[in-house]
């Protein structure tokens, strides 16, 4: 189908679905495309539709495939041009040609900082071949100015979890150069920007690929950063950590004493079937050595059920883990069967009504731990950073991410920005949230 018109083109809309790296990428794609004359404009208005789409499990296919079928509709009007990128373009790159028909362009994960002169180019086209965007070095003004900024610290993963399709979709582990995440980072201060959050598919391997530093080394250069306060480390797999590691972070106020730890369950035989590389001893060691070393440590963790042979015994022994050493935050996952997994050819599958049974009593069991440990904040005073500004303003703690944790809910006898960071009693808590007043 020809594009003779997509040189014309000038608004876009731009939709992002799946996790924080994939919106770390529509954040670059948006800030490209506005540099080079592009317009952002409301989905009813745009001539150029984007939508950076999920392809890690089957649910996330599926709402990939009825979003981009729904957003097709708009090119009965304003739209000349729908454009699919992301993981599920990688995953399904034989097919979707054919399967969706309505789809102008596809676009893989290497291609970002050229989509300005893919879509002026006339025909219809499919780019997925290349992985990674080169790094230009530049860097262009956030689009808006949140509270915080996502830093992606390096791309694909060599883990090959046995439930994770990621490695076949992302490629393998590529960290980035130290001096350009330092230069991004220096960029997002410049506009404000107090808390950076550090990304990755396993952001404790950053720089064993390169040999040029590793995650300390990076994180010793961001806390040099004027105007960065805080600094949060996302998705830390337990493999490599020890005790020293958090010896080193204590020496580093700015990063705040929060942990991602990804442990998916803890039963050495589950934990060996996932080709998880840690053992529940280990996770033990990491988890205690978190909080020798940093009295304030929260611990938050994602959790599977219902993998593939999973007994009654597996799963009681990771309650009584969880019992035994509490996450502060924990998210837990119902385990999804995807067909290019290695896991898929394991037998002894779960019935999902089981899967979903365990689900339910493991979020019982953290809700009772998040309400109880939430409570010890009562009465204190503690740094608050504000998402929501206003006379009503929503915050965050140091222990809580961006739309994976609680908020805290704000008492104030005058209007906050934001992105201030503020001093909050807390006054009352619940399973998840705070309620505070400004000091």
């Amino acid at each position: 189908m020809p594009l003779n018109k997509s040189n014309n083109l000038s608004t876009i809309y731009l939709e992002t679905l799946g996790c924080s790296k994939n919106q770390v990428d529509s954040d670059r794609i948006e800030r490209f495309l506005l540099a080079q004359g592009f317009r952002s404009a409301p989905l009813e208005e745009a001539e150029i539709i984007l939508l950076n789409t999920c392809g890690f499990i089957q649910a996330a296919v599926e709402e990939s495939i009825e979003r981009i079928l729904e957003l097709a509709d708009h090119k009965d009007h304003q739209a000349k041009l729908l454009i699919m990128m992301g993981c599920l373009t990688q995953r399904y790159q034989d097919v979707l040609e054919t399967e969706l028909p309505e789809v102008d362009l596809f676009i893989g994960t290497g291609y970002l900082e050229e989509l300005a002169e893919i879509i002026r180019r006339p025909d219809r086209r499919v780019y997925l071949d290349r992985r990674d965007a080169p790094e230009t070095g530049k860097h262009f003004p956030l689009v808006s100015a949140p509270s915080y900024s996502y830093l992606k610290i390096a791309e694909g993963c060599d883990n090959f979890c046995s439930y994770c399709i990621i490695p076949q979709l992302r490629g393998p582990f590529r960290s980035r150069r130290i001096q350009s995440l330092v230069q991004e980072a220096e960029e997002v201060a410049s506009q404000g920007i107090k808390e950076i959050i550090l990304i990755a598919q396993d952001t404790a391997r950053f720089g064993y690929d390169t040999g040029e530093g590793d995650l300390l080394d990076l994180l010793r250069a961001l806390h040099e950063v004027e105007g960065v306060e805080w600094i949060r480390i996302q998705y830390l797999y337990p493999d490599t950590l020890d005790r020293s590691f958090f010896e080193q972070l204590a020496k580093l106020p700015k990063v705040v004493p929060y942990f991602d730890i990804p442990i998916q369950h803890a039963s050495n035989t589950v934990l060996k079937r996932m080709n998880r590389h840690t053992s529940k001893e280990h996770l033990i060691e990491v988890m205690t050595s978190a909080r020798e070393v940093l009295a304030e440590a929260v611990l938050r963790t994602s959790i599977i059920v219902g993998f593939p042979g999973e007994t009654e015994a597996e799963f009681s022994e990771l309650m009584d883990f969880v019992r035994e050493h509490p996450f502060d935050r924990l998210g837990t996952f119902i385990y999804s069967d995807e067909e290019e997994s290695a896991s898929y050819q394991l037998p002894n599958k779960i019935a999902q009504d089981v899967k979903q049974e365990r689900l339910e009593r493991l979020m019982r069991l953290q809700e009772d731990i998040s309400q109880d440990r939430l409570s010890r904040l009562v009465e204190q005073t503690i740094p608050v950073i504000i998402d929501v500004g206003g006379k009503q303003p929503v915050g965050r703690t140091r222990y809580d991410a961006p739309e994976v944790d609680g908020v805290v809910d704000i008492t104030t006898d005058r209007p906050l920005k934001k992105g201030q960071i503020v001093p909050v009693r807390i006054t009352q808590s619940s399973e998840h949230d705070l309620e505070g007043v400004v000091v």
